[in-house]
């Protein structure tokens, strides 16, 4: 059974540690050591003591340095199981396995050899341009108000500064931009407010695991910052002063082991609103786990006192069901986890969250849908479910037994939800699928469906991943459609930036992107999985292939581009890489553009960049 504190039972798991490992570990820390060994009984050991003939035996690790196996967990060959785990579970297998501990001085020591220019403790006095997920509350992630960068003149961006974020493989936290700061997450857990003027750090906050969303800035009556919100990837949401970098607050938003949070939080008034999702999804790949048992939530925080108000799940509690083919007890249902970001209906007072695909059978109503909610209590007011009878879990790609009968599709909903009004006037709410497909629901009508319409050949790692835009006229989708989609997929692929009609769907331009990838040993695909940006006349989305581009709103054409993926040096005293540009996606303000670059899982490039661009670099 697993403790609150994350530990286990040595003699729940029928443990035994012989007399000699026992006097070599004789002052070592017991609860550290436990610890570690039951991470590695749980997600280790199946492949390592013989049933995995691809992967190294338990003897072999006698050979390994604890810095080798932390590597392997954060970012090589084991980074799949590592996904499941915290920084400091990750260093107590390495210490279990090794006998000693991995030594963090290197990370303990890092210092930038830079300096911002406003001082560690100048006050931030100008409003966000930039916030959240989506640029603001309803996830447009359009700048309707940018007057610098247009048509005539995109071609003239030039690297500004590039930050290089220390220990770190890959670069997912979405940059949020004051004009005097960025604030960003990092994969080792620390928060950064950089000077815009040259990329310095003017503070820094540590988390106790990654931040992998964008933080939310909560500001005064003034809009001057006040507050910085987030989530970890260990399932805690945190309030920090946006000024100095201390912490105000800290909570635990879920009670299951597995729980995380992937998308980015939202607020409301003092309402923060975070949207849970879990690693379980993975951990149903190994024969012996009995699956499954999370349930998706959405989350309500009381900004000023990191009181919870309301919990919402998405299933049912899991109960009992079969024994699996390996004889192992299965629950259900379970998931219907909350990837991306959810979105405030301030008009209605509801907040509209995109669901994935259930672990477990039975499939329920509230997979792969939207779910409108009350912002004050939590209750489900309608609910629109997009793909029916969707279980999925990571055993079914493996062929193990955990694998519900439905055998997925696997068609999250991973894009926030769009809340904005087409040509007409009408709002509406816009939706894109890992299927390839898009909706457009009825706020007015409890979500029913206005139009839908295919982007994307769709897939397990196909169709629209992270997020699209919407400007006054048009919605512009970026599809993945990787060429591994098998067996989910449908139709042609199309990996590139497609432009549809607000009010009806139709498809007004597609670009489907030339494939400029070289030989390399990292995956190279030109599709686009992060989210997209727009302007009134532009459009800015980075690829699976480090590219970053720019499009006429218009037509879909090419009018810049940059490669990412690549070596930018010493920066901050740190060698800063690009890689691939798998789920953040471009900020645009004031004539400046802020990406990251680097994502090192399912064998893309790995990175530790956040790259900004502004005309002539100036």
């Amino acid at each position: 059974m697993r403790l609150r504190n994350g530990i286990f039972s040595l003699a729940a798991l029928g443990v035994c540690i012989a007399p000699s490992v026992v006097l070599a570990q004789g002052t070592q820390d017991a609860a550290e050591l436990a610890n570690g060994e039951a991470q590695y009984q749980l997600f280790c050991a199946e492949c390592h003591e013989g049933a995995l003939l691809e992967a190294p035996q338990r003897a072999a690790f006698d050979f390994y340095t604890p810095g080798r196996i932390v590597e392997a967990l954060e970012s090589g060959s084991m980074a799949t199981s590592g996904m499941a785990l915290t920084r400091e579970e990750k260093r107590n297998i390495a210490y279990f396995l090794s006998g000693e501990r991995f030594d963090e001085s290197r990370t303990e020591t890092v210092s930038f050899s830079c300096e911002a220019t406003r001082g560690e403790n100048a006050p931030l006095t100008q409003p966000v341009a930039w916030n959240g997920w989506g640029g603001q509350s309803t996830n447009t992630r359009h700048q309707a108000g940018e007057s610098i960068l247009n048509k005539s003149n995109v071609d003239q961006l030039k690297l500004k500064w590039a930050f290089a974020m220390p220990d770190t493989t890959r670069s997912r936290s979405q940059p949020v931009v004051t004009p005097e700061v960025t604030f960003v997450g990092s994969q080792e857990g620390t928060i950064y407010a950089l000077d815009n003027a040259n990329g310095c750090p003017s503070w820094t906050f540590s988390a106790d695991a990654e931040v992998r969303g964008a933080i939310y800035v909560d500001a005064d009556d003034q809009g001057i910052p006040e507050t910085l919100l987030f989530g970890d990837f260990a399932g805690s949401a945190y309030a920090v002063n946006a000024q100095t970098g201390e912490l105000n607050w800290k909570r635990e938003v879920h009670e299951h082991p597995q729980a995380t949070l992937t998308g980015s939080v939202v607020a409301h008034g003092d309402t923060l609103v975070v949207p849970v999702s879990s690693l379980e999804v993975l951990l149903a790949a190994r024969v012996g786990y009995s699956c499954c048992t999370f349930r998706g939530a959405l989350v309500a925080i009381s900004i000023s006192t990191g009181e919870e108000l309301w919990r919402t799940y998405t299933t049912d509690e899991p109960r009992p069901t079969i024994l699996s083919s390996a004889g192992v007890q299965q629950y259900g249902p379970s998931g219907a986890p909350i990837w991306s970001s959810p979105t405030i209906d301030a008009e209605r007072n509801l907040v509209y969250a995109g669901t994935g695909e259930n672990y477990s059978s039975p499939a329920n109503d509230y997979s792969d849908a939207v779910l409108a909610m009350d912002i004050d209590t939590g209750e489900i007011v309608w609910s629109a479910q997009l793909t029916k009878d969707d279980a999925w879990n990571g055993a079914c790609s493996r062929n193990t037994p955990n694998c519900p009968e439905e055998d997925g599709p696997d068609y999250d909903i991973g894009a926030a939800p769009i809340l904005t009004r087409d040509e007409n006037g009408r709002q509406v709410i816009l939706v894109g699928q890992k299927s390839g497909m898009v909706y457009a629901l009825d706020p007015a009508n409890d979500g029913a469906l206005i139009w839908e319409q295919r982007a994307g050949s769709g897939g397990t790692m196909g169709g629209i991943h992270y997020g699209m835009s919407a400007s006054a006229e048009k919605l512009f989708v970026g599809v993945s459609d990787l060429p591994t989609n098998n067996p989910y997929n449908i139709g042609p692929a199309h990996p590139g930036i497609h432009a549809l009609s607000l009010s009806t769907g139709e498809v007004l331009w597609r670009n489907d992107l030339p494939n400029q990838c070289e030989e390399g040993p990292f995956l190279c695909w030109p599709g686009i999985s992060a989210a997209v940006s727009s302007t009134t006349d532009l459009v800015f989305a980075g690829g699976l292939d480090g590219i970053l581009r720019a499009f006429d709103t218009d037509d879909g054409s090419i009018l810049w581009e940059t490669n990412t993926r690549q070596s930018f040096g010493l920066r901050n005293g740190i060698q800063a890489t690009g890689g691939s540009i798998e789920s953040d996606g471009p900020v645009i303000v004031n004539g400046q553009v802020f990406i990251t670059s680097g994502y090192e899982k399912w064998g893309e490039a790995p990175g530790n960049v956040v790259l900004v661009y502004s005309l002539n670099g100036e």
